[in-house]
């Protein structure tokens, strides 16, 4: 698995709310799919036990359904088998460290970078690694070994800025970002984390920033909610709202937008509006704990108190620790 991808921009937003989505299938289930073909490889192995791409297939396998001791038993004897193959280490890293291992997975990188020393692929993984073990000092001297080999690489500048603005170093990480912009115009993360900074220092290119990610890939809900999210903050409540709409005609599942048109329609009085969102959220995620809160609101300031109440404690009994929906109805009976 690409290390960037655990660490893509974490965009503004009112709530952060997963959503995972499974297709099923008539005849056969995924799950079922994947156990039979960890069958087959089992049955290479048996009849080819010193073939260590079998035994990466396998723990490529366990790795996808979470089975991390046997993954990281695989990709080890894999790597027994044959030390040349940089992708068993990557994916024996990645075991370790969504295992939550991650001295181990540092460990993994260290050690294969020690073997190719010139492989900026396995020079960007180590770099991706140490920051997300917030060894920044150490990340940034990887990236510059990376970029001395190929100065012109986008992911190194990436990187680069990451790390400055993990650092508070946010005129640098901005440089760094545009430079990543320059090389690879495509790179939405880098053009959307320009943009969150650009608004952190309160400038409206921001705003050019969100709208350049949106022309690279007009689908894409996380430059479509950084816009809104945006318009948002600086009074443009409509405009706002009209995006959230948008984001949900692109991804009916998407939660923050219904969330946070919700919130906006309460800010200018229209209740029923805003009680419409709630409702579409809590019909396609009814265990998350916020659309009863937000209704529990609307029913107060309706004067239906009852009603309130038993929203508000709704909420309460999905998330314990929801400090706001107990405050509420602390409120409510004082």
């Amino acid at each position: 698995m690409c290390l960037l991808k655990r660490i893509s921009v974490l965009l503004s937003c009112i709530v952060v709310i997963s959503m995972m989505a499974c297709k099923q299938e008539s005849t056969v289930t995924t799950t079922d799919k994947s156990s039979t073909a960890s069958d087959e490889l089992t049955k290479r192995i048996e009849a080819d036990p010193d073939n260590a791409e079998n035994y990466f297939l396998r723990g490529e396998r366990y790795y996808g359904e979470k089975m991390y001791n046997e993954a990281i038993a695989d990709l080890e004897r894999a790597i027994e088998l044959d030390t040349l193959q940089p992708k068993y280490f990557h994916l024996l890293s990645d075991s370790y460290l969504d295992y939550y291992r991650s001295k181990r997975a540092l460990m993994v990188m260290e050690e294969v970078v020690e073997r190719f020393p010139d492989r900026i692929p396995s020079l960007l993984k180590l770099s991706e690694t140490q920051y997300i073990l917030k060894q920044y000092e150490q990340s940034l001297l990887t990236v510059t070994k990376i970029l001395i080999r190929e100065s012109n690489n986008p992911e190194g500048h990436f990187m680069k800025g990451m790390n400055f603005r993990a650092m508070g170093e946010i005129d640098k990480a901005i440089g760094a970002f545009q430079m990543t912009t320059e090389l690879n115009p495509e790179h939405i993360d880098a053009w959307l984390i320009a943009g969150d900074l650009f608004d952190q220092k309160g400038l409206s290119i921001a705003l050019d920033y969100y709208e350049a990610a949106i022309n690279i890939d007009p689908e894409n809900v996380s430059a479509w909610h950084s816009k809104a999210f945006y318009l948002q903050n600086n009074g443009k409540d409509k405009e706002a709202i009209a995006i959230y709409k948008k984001i949900n005609h692109i991804d009916k599942s998407y939660l923050d937008a219904y969330l946070n048109a919700g919130i906006l329609y309460m800010t200018i009085d229209s209740l029923d509006k805003a009680m419409e969102q709630f409702n579409i959220m809590a019909s396609i995620k009814p265990q998350n704990h916020l659309p009863y809160y937000y209704r529990g609101l609307i029913y107060d300031a309706r004067g239906d108190t009852e009603a309130a109440r038993t929203e508000f404690q709704n909420s309460v009994n999905l998330n314990s620790e929801f400090s706001k929906a107990k405050e509420a109805i602390i409120k409510l009976d004082s």
